[in-house]
């Protein structure tokens, strides 16, 4: 396996705050794609060294390590928000948190920054992919997974989720892109669009701008499309990637259980998250 790293730098709407281990929790985070496309549902975990107190609903940018969904990830699923393994697009690790204000404009698509080996071209399309293997808390392979105590809604049904029987499955922790060289003039020479070779070792910045399903039927998500902004070619890696690609969950639709919506206005405040009626804060 290739030295890899895959993080994203965007703004996002936390909900459904849960209790993982220790300090740690865990948030479903909406980013944004665009206008008419469902945004990305990630999974994310959260060391709360600072025992801050998240509202219901809350606004971050945020630096987050990421890579794709898998079947039997420890991401504490709580049945009574109705939200389904299948649902989420991302797991990760939150680096940097900043909260932002409640009425900020968070509609801004997600840069990410890969390092990898580039593991097809395609000329025609302009396009290369890369499998870019990222270590997230959630894609462990030890046998450890997160507990399942809610800590943010008091209404949460604390039973034990359908991931819990999983402790033992075993990850790749892929983050699966398909790279899109843009069509200007920085990115030609002599005619012909600059793409890298296979099997050479590259780090790109660039923007997600939507999902890849495996085939133009297929309910299932492939890759992560990015529009290029840099590249920087590193030459080959010491150690060619060799991992298979994970398998891929069926893309569900979040935005009939998450609370918040891009299309609708922005309250002006959200209701403060406590552990009980009594207003002791759990975070």
């Amino acid at each position: 396996m290739s030295n890899s790293s895959a993080m994203i730098t965007t703004l996002a709407a936390f909900e459904n705050g849960r209790r993982a281990d220790g300090n740690a929790l865990i948030f479903d985070a909406q980013i944004y794609l665009g206008d008419g496309k469902p945004p990305l549902l990630a999974a994310l975990r959260y060391f709360n060294k600072e025992l801050r107190v998240f509202d219901d609903i809350g606004f971050f940018l945020i630096i987050a390590r990421v890579a794709k969904i898998e079947p039997g990830v420890h991401i504490a699923l709580q049945p009574a928000t109705g939200m389904l393994e299948n649902d989420y697009d991302l797991v990760g690790d939150v680096m940097i948190l900043i909260p932002l204000p409640d009425d900020f404009n968070i509609a801004y698509r997600p840069y990410i920054d890969i390092c990898g080996t580039v593991a097809s071209v395609d000329n025609l399309t302009s396009t290369f992919t890369i499998d870019a293997h990222q270590y997230v808390t959630a894609l462990k392979n030890n046998g450890n997974h997160a507990t399942h105590e809610p800590v943010m809604l008091p209404t949460v049904d604390p039973s034990p989720s359908r991931n819990a029987s999983n402790s033992h499955a075993q990850f790749h922790s892929i983050m699966p892109v398909e790279c899109k060289i843009p069509n200007t003039p920085r990115w030609t020479r002599s005619g012909k669009k600059i793409l890298p070779a296979r099997n050479r070792y590259v780090s790109i910045t660039g923007f997600i701008t939507d999902q890849k399903p495996h085939g133009s039927q297929s309910a299932t998500m492939e890759r992560f499309c990015v529009e290029i902004e840099s590249i920087v070619y590193l030459g080959r890696p010491m150690v060619s990637s060799s991992a298979s690609t994970p398998a891929s969950p069926t893309v569900g639709n979040p935005r009939r259980k998450m609370k918040f919506d891009f299309s609708a206005p922005r309250a002006a405040k959200q209701a403060r998250v406590e552990q009980d009626h009594g207003g002791e804060s759990t975070t």
